[in-house]
């Protein structure tokens, strides 16, 4: 019969807090990283967070994606858009087409 002590030092309950100090001390920068990401995720509507998605997939920044050439930009811009239209649809049920306003709209652009 396994005793309280055996089962927790097997599941890591009670482990040395070595391990968990060393962690917190380097990863204070990566968490105010993770913190600050999340602040800004959370501020931004689904359409938002689906275009920088498609932004990030194409290993474009804000500032990379103004500098685009027109061809290329309507490209990123027809997938943003699809992605936009997903994400309205899993969100509402309504597809797009179906929808009083406009992606434009959603986005703030118009």
């Amino acid at each position: 019969m396994s005793s309280i002590t055996d089962i927790a030092g097997s599941t890591g309950v009670g482990a040395s807090t070595g391990a968990t100090s060393q962690a917190n001390g380097k990863s204070d920068t990566s968490f105010d990283a993770i913190l600050e990401a999340f602040k800004k995720a959370a501020s931004e509507t689904p359409e938002q967070r689906a275009r920088d998605a498609v932004l990030k997939k194409h290993n474009l920044s804000e500032d990379d994606y103004k500098k685009l050439p027109p061809k290329e930009k309507d490209a990123i811009d027809k997938e943003v858009a699809e992605a936009v239209r997903k994400v309205h649809e899993q969100k509402t049920g309504v597809a797009i087409g179906d929808a009083p306003v406009s992606v434009e709209k959603m986005l703030g652009q118009a």
